[in-house]
């Protein structure tokens, strides 16, 4: 199994098992930690929604120069979540501030 084929699966299989978990009890969570959290949600309906976009492109159309493809097939479903996690912490604890 190569590395590309483990991140599809963590992407659809381990971040919806790992969001589920987290969110339990989510209002009693902080608010760094709720904002964490639907950013990684939205990161993953993201990643989903730009994997099956592209994923339904005809094989006829793809060439080997394709890496947005590949990186949105394969990737997309692990690393946006992660960075919507980032964002969503980052923006709630800057609300907190001010």
């Amino acid at each position: 199994m190569s590395i590309g084929i483990a991140a599809f699966l963590l992407g659809l299989f381990g971040v919806p098992i790992a969001l589920l978990t987290l969110g339990h009890k989510l209002r009693k969570r902080t608010a760094r930690e709720r904002g964490a959290f639907w950013g990684a949600v939205i990161g993953h309906c993201v990643g989903g929604a730009l994997a099956v976009t592209l994923g339904m492109i005809p094989p006829e159309n793809w060439t080997p120069d394709d890496t947005i493809r590949g990186f949105s097939g394969l990737w997309a479903m692990l690393v946006l979540p992660v960075i919507g996690a980032l964002v969503g912490a980052w923006t709630s604890s800057q609300r907190e501030r001010t």
